[in-house]
């Protein structure tokens, strides 16, 4: 399988003539796509099961906070329920890149077995989906997190200046 890289121009050493480089992908790059291709499957498969866990105890969750008596949570600033949902959007989030990961590992055993190209860009496409959607996550979490850490400090300080010394028995 030889894939042309037009765009990676370079020149020879002894020439001053350009020469477009050629990618070659030979039997030792098949034999590490399938095994990538065989993991992600399996890692795939493994976070759909997760998922499905995560929903299924968003679901339970939600279901025995809302019947609860109200004596031991009735100082908590939100409805019980919602930590059920929390669960729920948690399994929304990752389901996406865990279909990506699949979608890539199953286009990448078709690619490799068809010898077929277009297989193979669909499998890159998700892949590179994959990765992208898990680093906006990232980026938004890291963002989440400041947030938090600067609503701290000023609710620290203010709570310093009012005088506050901690919750009363």
């Amino acid at each position: 399988m030889d894939i042309e890289n037009s765009e990676n121009i370079q020149p020879e050493e002894n020439n001053n003539q350009t020469v477009p480089q050629k990618l070659e992908v030979n039997d030792q790059i098949i034999e590490q796509l399938i095994s990538a291709g065989k993991w992600a499957k399996f890692l795939a498969i493994l976070g759909f099961v997760f998922i499905g866990f995560m929903v299924l105890m968003g679901f339970m969750i939600s279901v025995i906070m809302s019947f609860m008596p109200s004596g031991p949570f009735r100082h908590m600033p939100i409805p019980g329920f919602l930590f059920g949902f929390v669960y729920l959007v948690i399994g929304i989030v990752y389901f996406f890149p865990i279909l990506y990961l699949l979608r890539f590992s199953t286009n990448i055993q078709q690619a490799i077995s068809t010898n077929n190209t277009l297989k193979m860009l669909k499998a890159f496409e998700n892949l590179k989906s994959h990765y992208r959607y898990i680093g906006i996550v990232m980026i938004v979490m890291l963002g989440l997190y400041l947030l938090t850490f600067v609503f701290m400090v000023f609710a620290g300080m203010l709570a310093g200046f009012s005088g506050f010394t901690g919750m009363q028995a």
